[in-house]
């Protein structure tokens, strides 16, 4: 594992750095000195955090879908369902660790 340090720039809407210096002002009564990328960091630890847990209990297709690049997904263009409503088609459809697929009913 790789415990390298480097910088990341990036920037964050005026809502999300508010947010982040609530963190920070709390943070610094638990820890004098704190700084705003002390703040980003607990941020983002306890959002991986919160995300890696949500995605324990996840089948091994979702979390690998999940680990996926989708960096470049803007450069293909959205499905075209012909005016449908996606949510209105079919019904879900969720494959089983035995894999046979499953149809939920009573949607």
């Amino acid at each position: 594992m790789n415990t390298e340090s480097r910088p990341l720039n990036i920037r964050l809407s005026p809502d999300l750095l508010q947010r982040v210096d609530r963190v920070r002002l709390w943070l610094s009564t638990q820890m004098p000195g704190a700084t705003r990328t002390d703040a980003v960091r607990m941020v983002l630890q306890k959002g991986l955090e919160s995300l890696e847990s949500a995605t324990e209990g996840r089948m091994p297709e979702d979390r690998a879908w999940m680990g996926q690049d989708l960096s470049r997904l803007s450069e293909f263009e959205p499905y075209d369902f012909g005016g449908a409503d996606p949510e209105r088609l079919g019904q879900p459809v969720h494959r089983l660790p035995d894999g046979a697929f499953e149809v939920e009913t009573g949607r």
